[in-house]
């Protein structure tokens, strides 16, 4: 363990800071660890149910219960016991071997007391042969709990991660070898005794290499007193400690298995119990996840600096204490979201599935699932929550409350044990009703409402739990909807990083668009702009970009921006350009969490995009979140596609609470849309080159630039209307631009007939953009919707007037002065004002002369400084020297 310093001021600090429980190999080794032990005792008891004959399996199980929850109650006494007691030890060899000495007396007199009350437990129904297994196999647990408490002391997570999966590989073979000798549930007893034989032995064997020894300048923290707070001294003081951990641990590790205990004496062990616990096994998988978790969490907290400070109030955990609650709130939401991801599965398991891990006959009982899971998870919530009473006490609320809830079990079960399906709601009442209590007290203990929280992650399991349940009878797409489950529920459990005062700002933006890809829009023109300004400010700027079919997609760094396609392999799918889109928006949601684990950004910026705007970014990460609107169009997609592309549309919107709207006009709809979020309006800024290009002499075509699209681009209308307007024009139609409707486009201006008056130039960037912009007599943009009109807007720049439809976001740019507006999609319209304009240059050079003023105002490098002041205040950082010598 790390040394322990005193500071001036009364306060503790550490050497070395714990590691973090979010992203610890520790606490994913214990627990892939637990899970693996878990899966090899489960497999282990549903294979004793075929080996066995219902009475002796019956025998075996309640057996295996009992010593489960003296298991339990070791795993949690003795490796708690021995942490408190070497870590408030000089770290010499021998204080340390004095230490060892006095946990082990207390393991032996635990272990003496519990095999006498394991035999009793099981005097109605075992024989002298099952009855000296118990005793054997308790005693044993008890000395393998120590062996793990040293590891754990040491915080050796490596070498527990091995054992743990391996005690179950040992128990398995030990069992089954003893099982075909005997044919007995003693025999299939006598394997647990030899597992935890095995790995006890390997424990104390590993930590025989000796200690540093603390420096002398580091003084020890004081010993704990009794009830878990406070100093305690003389030579009683140890065992009181352990009388006092010991007597919570025993209470907790006793109500979850309660009900079997209870039942089983009171039917004297009825075969008919025996679907109850076969079920029971697998709702508590939570459990053996909980204590994996509980096992990380103690070192962790009994290493949290505790500042010694007068206390701003009444209210605070102690008179005199600050305490980090951070590492409880880690572990409480890594807890949540596997315990009620793993209860949910198995509550809703469809039949075919739950028929191929237990009997036929036992899956008949499914409805003890739900009660069982509910009692499973609220179990597993007292084991996290207890480490906090552990670690900073006072254990006697803890002791309190369970002594309470033990008696009022036990009267509850020996009342409804006739029947297993009270008896399960009962368990589940009773163990939720004390979990919520231990929940309310560690949230006092840490001034943090815990049990809201807790309200807030059952209400979503429930809510999950009901689709799942709706999709029971489709086994395959339950499987395929717990698959997404469990790959989006990492992302509830990472946390948002302590804001870096050092060093760079580090942004993931989630761009959609890179603008290599054809057909990019204007979308990706002020992605980038943005972005690349904002990389010569010294912001590490990461754009994640839908693939792309073609060459060219692979990640690059342009600009200083570094674009990266997701997913980066898609295989034969890569053909198609819908698909490579949709594959997008699907690595997003499953993949998010990876990506924030990988690059660490402090900010995450999310660009609203066809066809759904928003996949709900904010919800799938905890770092802080700004949406940048573009597009807001979902509702015509609908109407497109007959999808409700709408609905995502708006629980995207009520996701953000920062937003930045490319102009004024979409910032009141979105104020309108989502009231309460934060809305900055940033309108698109021009490249100072436009504002410079020479001016063609003839000026004697008219000019479409963009997305060569129709659905919003409208580039249908334009074609249908030039066809009516060219027989009174000499102006040629030039298309320049790519597009997913190009080839729809060629063939609509064969059918229509100006196959031969328009000519296609394909994409064209920079100079050439800005030389074609101003050698056009006219810029035709037939927008059916717009959300800003950057084409316009530079085409102003240009000296060059505008003809569009009177569409919002467009009209603010197109005003009278600069352009000719017409109603929306009348084609017979826009065409008599083509031929006009194109046969008057006069009025042309006149409306074009009045652009550049109007557009004066959008400059890229005002938008890019606005943009990251809104980045800045969102991850609560003062803006960096860099952009204030920029500005």
């Amino acid at each position: 363990m790390p040394a322990t310093q005193t500071t001036a001021g009364g306060s503790r600090t550490n050497a070395d800071s714990p590691p973090q429980l979010r992203t610890s190999r520790a606490a994913a080794a214990l627990t892939c660890a637990t899970l693996l032990a878990g899966a090899g005792n489960y497999g282990l008891s549903l294979l004793m149910v075929h080996l066995l004959a219902p009475a002796e399996y019956v025998r075996y199980a309640t057996a295996s219960n009992v010593l489960l929850a003296v298991g339990t109650f070791a795993g949690a006494t003795m490796p708690a016991l021995v942490t408190r007691e070497l870590a408030d030890r000089p770290h010499g060899p021998v204080q340390r071997a004095r230490g060892v000495r006095l946990c082990l007396r207390t393991a032996g007199v635990y272990a003496l007391i519990c095999a006498a009350g394991a035999c009793a437990a099981c005097a109605t129904y075992a024989g002298p042969a099952l009855t000296a297994a118990v005793a054997a196999a308790a005693v044993l647990l008890w000395t393998n709990a120590t062996g793990a408490g040293l590891l754990q002391s040491r915080q050796d997570f490596g070498r527990l991660a091995v054992l743990w999966p391996a005690e179950a590989a040992v128990r398995a073979v030990a069992s089954l070898a003893f099982l075909f000798v005997g044919r007995s549930s003693a025999g299939a007893v006598a394997g647990i005794a030899a597992g935890a034989a095995a790995t006890a032995g390997a424990a104390f064997l590993s930590d025989r290499r000796p200690l540093p020894c603390r420096t002398p300048s580091a003084p020890h923290r004081p010993p704990p007193g009794p009830a878990g707070g406070g100093p305690a001294t003389g030579r009683r003081a140890p065992w009181r400690r352990a009388a006092s951990i010991g007597g919570a641990q025993a209470l907790m590790c006793l109500l979850p298995s309660l009900d079997v205990v209870v039942a089983t004496a009171v039917r004297s062990g009825s075969p008919e119990l025996a679907p109850y616990q076969a079920l029971l096994v697998l709702a508590r998988v939570p459990l053996y996840a909980a204590t994996a978790l509980a096992a990380v969490l103690l070192p962790q907290l009994a290493t949290t600096p505790v500042t010694t400070q007068p206390a701003a109030s009444a209210s605070t955990p102690t008179a005199h204490e600050r305490i980090d609650r951070t590492p409880v709130h880690r572990a409480l939401r890594l807890h949540w979201a596997a315990a009620l991801t793993i209860t949910v599965a198995v509550v809703t398991c469809p039949r075919p599935l739950l028929a191929l891990v237990v009997p036929p006959s036992y899956a008949g009982s499914a409805a003890l699932l739900l009660p069982l899971g509910i009692a499973g998870v609220a179990a597993a919530t007292l084991t996290v929550t207890a480490t906090v009473f552990l670690a900073w006490g006072p254990l006697r609320q803890q002791i309190r409350l369970l002594a309470a809830a033990c008696p009022a079990g036990a009267l509850l079960y020996a009342a409804t044990a006739g029947q297993p399906v009270r008896l399960a709601w009962s368990a589940a009442l009773l163990t939720t009703v004390t979990a919520a209590a231990s929940l309310v007290l560690a949230g006092r203990r840490i001034a943090s409402p815990l049990w809201r929280t807790a309200a807030a992650w059952c209400a979503t399991a429930a809510a999950v739990a009901c689709v799942l349940y709706a999709l029971r009878g489709h086994t395959a797409l339950w499987c395929l909807a717990v698959l997404a489950l469990a790959a989006t529920a990492p992302a509830a459990v990472r946390d948002r990083q302590p804001t870096r005062t050092q060093g760079p700002l580090r942004v993931l933006h989630l761009a959609f668009e890179d603008p290599r890809s054809p057909g990019a829009g204007g979308g990706s023109v002020r992605t980038h702009e943005v972005n690349r300004r904002l990389a010569s400010y010294g912001v590490e700027v990461t754009a994640v970009c839908a693939p792309w079919p073609g060459p060219g997609c692979t990640p690059t760094v342009h600009d200083g921006v570094r674009y990266l396609p997701l997913p980066g392999r898609l295989g034969p799918l890569n053909r198609s350009g819908t698909l490579c889109r949709l594959a997008y928006f699907c690595a997003v949601l499953a993949g998010l969490w990876r990506l924030i684990r990988r690059m660490d950004p402090d900010l995450v910026v999310e660009d609203f995009a066809a066809p759904f705007s928003s996949v709900c970014v904010p919800w799938l990460t905890r770092r802080p979140v700004v949406g940048v609107v573009q597009w807001l169009a979902a509702a015509e997609k609908t109407e497109q596609y007959g999808l409700p592309f709408h609905l995502v549309e708006r629980l995207g919107l009520r996701s953000h609470s920062r937003l930045v709207a490319v102009s004024e006009g979409l910032a009141a709809e979105l104020r309108r849309r989502r009231p309460g979020a934060q809305v900055t309006a940033l309108p698109n800024g021009i490249d100072r080159a436009a504002f410079t290009a020479p001016a063609g002499a003839a000026r004697e075509h008219v000019l479409y630039l963009g997305r060569l699209e129709t659905s919003s681009k409208g580039l249908d209308l334009l074609l249908r209307a030039y066809a009516s307007a060219a027989p009174r024009t000499t102006c040629d139609l030039l298309i320049a631009g790519d597009g997913p409707d190009a080839e729809t486009a060629r063939s609509l201006a064969r059918k229509l007939g100006v196959e031969g008056r328009t000519r296609w130039l394909g994409r064209v960037e920079g100079a050439v953009r800005y030389a074609l912009l101003a050698g056009a007599r006219l810029v035709c943009v037939p927008s059916r919707y717009e959300t800003f009109g950057l084409v316009a807007a530079e085409a102003l720049a240009t000296r060059t007037p505008v003809l569009a439809f009177d569409i919002p976001n467009v009209r603010d740019l197109v005003t009278d002065a600069v352009g000719v507006r017409v109603p929306p999609e009348d084609v017979r319209a826009y065409g008599d004002a083509l031929a006009d304009l194109a046969a008057d240059p006069a009025r042309c050079r006149r409306l074009g002369r009045a652009g550049p003023a109007t557009v004066a105002h959008l400059d890229w490098d005002a938008v890019a400084r606005a943009q990251l002041a809104l980045y800045e205040r969102a991850v609560g950082r003062e803006r960096n020297e860099d952009a204030g010598r920029a500005q």
